[in-house]
């Protein structure tokens, strides 16, 4: 059985069944009915967990001889806590550091800027924590394109509230003044609430970020060279996977499914 965006809908619907009927003592018989959906969800559930050891294997054999990072346990560690975001933004910078520019653009989805004008070329620069000019407010992560381009990166690993939208106007009006090109992403785990103006902001989440990296790290992980700053980009993929995205080889009751679907994603396979 092939395990779907729509089977992962079903077990939303059991795991609501499963918790309301622990939590509340049946009266009757009419609860013969939820009680058999329970079993079979409990046994549906089972099912998915063969399916995500079989996504992890799949996963661990593309990325040979470095692995698949669920595999390794990154809950525990403090600093890579969901409310760390210095150290999630300093890592990324790291690794935006080692990795050419047209690759920077491709991994924010602004690959048909890298194709239309040589930007990418330029030579890369690559900052933390910028202040701006009236020392309001600084940047998290800033990528100098040469002279002619600047990516502003705001991250986030909590969802924000409305005291983003200044922050991000502030940003959008001071990277106008001296920039040729500019591009300005705001990465965050889910899409902001409507009432959140990004201004000119472009929202990429965590998720579609991270499927990025692995596909990066796919690629360079035979080069020698490359093959050390692969397998820490995967180890950062692997933090920010089950720390904020809440996707793990152990998964809780009836969430085994998200992490098969986010396994088979990264690879193409749905």
């Amino acid at each position: 059985m092939k395990v779907s965006p729509n089977y992962g809908r079903l077990t939303e619907v059991l795991r609501t069944w499963s918790e309301f009927h622990v939590n509340v003592q049946p009266k009757s018989r009419s609860w013969d009915s939820a009680d058999l959906l329970v079993r079979s969800a409990k046994e549906l559930d089972d099912y998915a967990l063969e399916h995500l050891k079989n996504a992890l294997d799949d996963s661990d054999k593309v990325l040979s001889p470095l692995g698949e990072p669920l595999n390794l346990d990154l809950g525990k560690h403090r600093w890579l806590s969901a409310d760390r975001e210095e150290s999630y933004s300093d890592w990324l910078a790291w690794i935006l550091q080692g990795i050419s520019g047209t690759e920077i653009l491709l991994l924010f989805a602004l690959g048909d800027d890298a194709t239309k004008d040589p930007l990418g070329s330029e030579r890369i620069s690559v900052r933390r924590e910028v202040w701006g000019k009236d020392k309001r407010s600084r940047t998290d992560i800033e990528v100098q394109f040469g002279e002619r381009g600047l990516l502003i990166i705001e991250v986030k690993v909590q969802n924000p509230g409305s005291e983003l939208q200044p922050e991000l106007q502030r940003f959008e009006r001071a990277s106008r003044k001296h920039i040729e090109r500019r591009f300005l992403i705001l990465l965050g785990i889910e899409e902001p609430a409507p009432g959140l103006r990004l201004s000119e902001f472009a929202f990429t989440n965590w998720r579609t970020l991270c499927q990025r990296l692995r596909q990066y790290a796919c690629r360079v992980k035979e080069n020698k060279s490359e093959s050390l700053r692969a397998a820490a980009i995967l180890i950062f993929c692997g933090a920010v996977e089950q720390n904020l995205l809440g996707f793990s080889r152990q998964p809780r009751r009836f969430h085994a499914t998200s992490t098969v679907d986010y396994l088979r994603e990264w690879r193409g396979e749905l």
